[in-house]
């Protein structure tokens, strides 16, 4: 006769575990994961949203919001679990994807000391933040997902709460698709009426959006309810309509690459579809389709649908070509630091010693790439190649390890949320190839890894120690002093805002330096500064207010300040080049307003800026400047020419030709180069000026009409 088998213990155990109701501490990790990601993505400073006539909260008023709420949120979950786990002991889920994560982390910290830039690998590039904090936060969000979120229940419910923010994202992104954006913004570096909602850019929502509009999907084809399945399809509408007239070409294609996932988990599912799905289905196609051929309409290349998808195969021209001559950039740094990368987040201070030629006379002299464009390529020029396969290995190694469970044959809808996330994740990083990562979004990708090991993780039941309450202590203090250093962290940006926005003179001077107190590794800060005593200088010098010695002394004091304050910042960063471009000008302005020996100063500094920068524009027409400031005009002539040939649109590069030439007494190459620049800017009344005198030299000795070479 046959024996009864008893069930192993470890997975008996682990079946208890799953039906053992939740403890106060980890109800405080679930709340924080709902609100992670229904408050991160909506989050943004602007409260001309809701009706207010103020400022901002901070100068950048998308992401360091976000990074703020999604620190914040995840300082007061991993709080609330130590402090339970340490006290009363519990259950703790583990997979063996942890430890290629605790491995990355450990070489992010070793890049980023050895990194070009220490404090931008730690706190990541303002605007971008993807430095070492942030991987960091990356890996909380994935190790508290696979905690708590171990069963289908808790999954659609954070599946909601995931779809939530996406609505209200969305429905914000579809009223300035249709001009009715409630909020006020000054003039936007991109098409109107272009989605970008919370974002701040349209390339950022668009991949964003993979995420709520994978979800909202499976939420939908997985419902039982009537009503509950017709909100879950409203809700994938409005998000699939935010994510077409978002017009990010590389979101398109990583939102269809996971539809596509899900299409085919439903068929393997041997799933069926609903009066309800075939409706809403026949409904998306057409609103699409209208949409499509209205867009038709539209001029921009951009804002045109069909323009826009045939331009993702047009390699030669516009965003594609730059993306290209960026990614050679970045092809150029891995192979000179092909191991231990150059350091989180530090692309745009590797971006002007790698850029090509080709970018400066396509994109112009003012345009910086401070992102790859091409995750892969960012990671391998941050953390090296070791860098790129371990975070790349982890994120496939998590795909890998739940596909059997998100894509299960002949089971129905009941695994259809797991392929869901697995979709979305997937999506997403095929949108990185061709996309930004930024921590507003990337933290959806360790979320959804973390959910998809989590049914299939191992448990292990942990006592509380007896020096748990020591322990305890120790990491709620460490949490609390890091939500304070987080605050400041914010507090330093609204300063900031007040100093480029709102106050002038002293008053400003003051707010950069307070912005700096309080967040002192912001290399931005430090070069307002600078700019902000520049600025009190050159207006010290009006009216001729240089003669009255009193004044004059005030004029040197300001000079010094703003001398003082750019040198400290090429210090603290030597490798950004605007930095360069600020103290060259500074010196060319010195050499005008108060002694002819800072020219020599503008000369040093902008050949130094030279070496950082070989192919940049601005620091050769400071040169030109300094040259025609010494009567040595061949050598301005030969820097302006360069920067003109850099970028044949840059007005100051072609009035540094004219003048160089006039002052040498080249008239005709003067002529020519005064007439490029008001070709460029025909309202520039001293260009006009200018040549109007050097027609009338030209005139009076003779000189026949000739072209600058």
């Amino acid at each position: 006769m046959a024996k009864k088998k008893k069930m192993p213990q470890p997975v008996a155990k682990q079946a208890a575990a799953v039906r053992a109701p939740m403890s106060g501490t980890d109800a405080i990790v679930w709340v924080c994961l709902h609100l992670l990601v229904i408050l991160v993505p909506i989050a943004m400073s602007n409260t001309s949203i809701w009706g207010g006539q103020g400022l901002p909260l901070t100068y950048d008023q998308f992401d360091i919001v976000k990074v703020f709420l999604q620190r914040g949120i995840m300082l007061v979950a991993v709080g609330a679990w130590a402090w339970g786990l340490l006290m009363k002991g519990g259950r703790v889920r583990f997979t063996k994807v942890e430890w290629l994560v605790l491995a990355f982390l450990g070489w992010v910290v070793l890049t980023s000391a050895l990194s070009i830039h220490p404090a931008t690998a730690i706190f990541g590039k303002y605007r971008r933040f993807e430095g070492l904090i942030s991987f960091v936060n990356y890996a909380v969000v994935f190790f508290l997902a696979l905690q708590i979120v171990d069963r289908p229940s808790r999954i659609r419910s954070l599946a909601r709460s995931l779809v939530i923010g996406g609505v209200l994202v969305s429905f914000y992104g579809v009223l300035q698709f249709m001009g009715a954006d409630p909020a006020k913004w000054g003039a936007l570096p991109f098409e109107t009426n272009r989605a970008f909602s919370t974002f701040g850019n349209p390339d950022l929502l668009g991949g964003y959006l993979i995420f709520p509009l994978a979800i909202s999907l499976g939420l939908a084809l997985s419902e039982e309810k009537v009503w509950a399945r017709v909100t879950y399809w409203c809700s994938f509408l409005l998000v699939a309509f935010c994510w077409l007239v978002a017009f990010v070409r590389g979101a398109w294609i990583g939102g269809a690459f996971a539809l596509a996932l899900l299409v085919f988990a439903v068929i393997w599912a041997k799933s069926k579809l609903t009066t309800v799905d075939w409706s809403f289905g026949g409904a998306i196609a057409a609103i699409f389709g209208i949409v499509t051929v209205k867009s038709l309409a539209s001029p921009s290349e951009v804002t045109n649908v069909l323009a826009r998808l045939t331009s993702i195969f047009d390699f030669k021209a516009g965003s594609a070509l730059t993306r290209f001559q960026i990614w050679e950039a970045a092809w150029g740094a891995i192979k000179a630091r092909p191991i231990t990368g150059w350091g989180a987040d530090t692309f745009r201070l590797l971006f002007p010693r790698f850029k090509p030629l080709a970018y400066t006379q396509t994109a112009g002299y003012l345009s910086v790439a401070d992102n790859v464009h091409n995750y892969p390529l960012q990671l391998a020029t941050a953390l090296g190649i070791p860098g790129l396969l371990m975070l790349y290995g982890l994120f496939i190694w998590g795909l890998v390890v739940s596909a059997p469970q998100a894509f299960a044959r002949g089971k129905g809808m009941e695994r259809l949320m797991l392929a869901a996330f697995w979709a979305a994740a997937a999506g997403y990083l095929v949108h990185l190839f061709f996309g930004l990562s930024v921590t507003g979004s990337t933290m959806f990708l360790w979320l959804s890894v973390g959910v998809l090991l989590s049914p299939g993780a191992s448990v292990k039941e942990v006592k509380a120690p007896a020096w748990g309450l020591y322990a305890a202590v120790v990491v709620v203090t460490l949490c609390a002093i890091l939500s304070f250093a987080n605050v400041r962290y914010i507090v330093a940006d609204s300063f900031y805002l007040k100093a480029r926005v709102v106050d002038s003179g002293v008053q400003r001077v003051a707010d950069i330096e307070k912005a700096i107190s309080y967040n002192p590794y912001n290399d931005m800060y430090r070069s307002e500064l600078g700019l902000a005593w520049q600025d009190l200088f050159i207006s010290s010098t009006s009216g001729g207010a240089l003669t009255d010695p009193t004044k004059r002394q005030e004029a040197l004091s300001y000079f010094d300040a703003a001398e003082e304050a750019l040198i400290k910042a090429i210090d603290f960063v030597p490798t950004e080049y605007d930095n360069y471009v600020f103290l060259a000008n500074l010196y060319n302005q010195g050499g005008y307003y108060i002694d002819v020996k800072y020219v020599e100063d503008a000369v040093r500094i902008a050949k130094k800026g030279v070496e950082v920068e070989p192919f940049g524009p601005a620091i050769r027409v400071q040169l030109a400047f300094a040259y025609t400031n010494l009567g040595q005009y061949e050598d301005a002539i030969e820097a302006a020419r360069t920067a003109a040939d850099m970028d044949p649109n840059y007005l100051e590069a072609w009035a540094a030709l004219g003048d160089a030439s006039r002052l040498s007494g080249k008239f005709p190459e003067a002529k020519a180069a005064y007439e490029h620049a008001l070709s460029i800017q025909p309202g520039r009344t001293d260009l006009a000026q200018s040549l109007s005198a050097v027609e009338a030299s030209m005139t009076s000795t003779g000189t026949a009409t000739g072209t600058a070479q």
